[in-house]
């Protein structure tokens, strides 16, 4: 069985709230309760960031799961359930932002990448190679546009066209491949190198992550809510933007 780490689970906990951040101030300008330029400069990057380091934490724990001896059936189980939450945010955006509704976001993104990243676990180099091909992809296709929207998913993007969270397989795919790649090449290392100069841990009390830190146990604790709380926070803060705005029009 895949062992949680905490430490894992409190870099989760941090990147959500800066997903909660950034989503507070996104629903701000869109309400005109702040001015912000969200297209350029720091808050163009800053969700990328965020996104970047959701989907390498994902590829980092698939290869945790494949070397704890996970077969394909638990990642097929895996995608399954992701693919189901994510076919309800495309139901649910498409009559709210019409044609800009979430096609390919980062649930897609993480369910697909869960079968198609199975190969490439415990093998570091295959997935540096995928991760470098998926990322010259699309700074490639960063450019171009194309009249029709099938293929949208894996980076073609299609002219006219904006969906909403699109987080497409050129180039994200990168961030779950090297993810992975950096899970399995640290395991790889001697256990000498990896417990310190004296080829063991050195005595006195355990880490700060062992002993759990508030802060840390906080983090993780909310990073094991990701999903729920991803679900759950923009309609709440859409909520909050919209009766802000309405009592600050009267």
């Amino acid at each position: 069985m895949h062992r949680r780490s905490i430490t894992n689970d409190a870099i989760k906990g941090g990147l959500v709230l800066a997903m909660i951040a950034y989503h507070a101030c996104y629903v701000g300008a869109m309400f005109d309760l702040a001015r912000l330029e969200l297209f350029s400069g720091f808050w163009w990057m800053f969700p990328r960031v965020i996104a970047a380091g959701f989907v390498a934490v994902s590829g980092w724990n698939l290869a945790g799961k494949r070397a704890a001896g996970s077969g394909f059936g638990s990642f097929a189980k895996r995608a399954g359930k992701l693919g189901l939450v994510a076919l309800a945010i495309s139901a649910a955006t498409r009559p709210v932002l019409g044609e800009g509704f979430v096609f390919f976001g980062v649930i897609h993104l993480l369910a697909l990448s869960s079968l198609i990243a199975y190969p490439l676990l415990g093998r570091p180099a295959l997935a540096i190679v995928a991760g470098a091909a998926a990322l010259v992809a699309g700074v490639l296709l960063a450019e171009p546009r194309f009249g029709w929207p099938y293929l949208a998913w894996l980076g073609l993007r299609p002219a006219g066209l904006y969906p909403a969270d699109y987080l497409p397989l050129a180039p994200w795919f990168a961030f779950v491949a090297l993810g992975a790649a950096a899970r399995d090449l640290l395991s790889r290392r001697p256990i000498a190198e990896r417990n310190g100069p004296a080829g063991r841990r050195a005595a006195g009390p355990p880490a700060p992550a062992a002993k759990g830190w508030p802060i840390v146990a906080a983090l993780a604790a909310i990073g094991r809510l990701s999903l729920p709380v991803y679900l759950v926070h923009l309609p709440v803060l859409y909520g909050i933007g919209w009766l802000v705005a309405q009592r600050a029009s009267r």
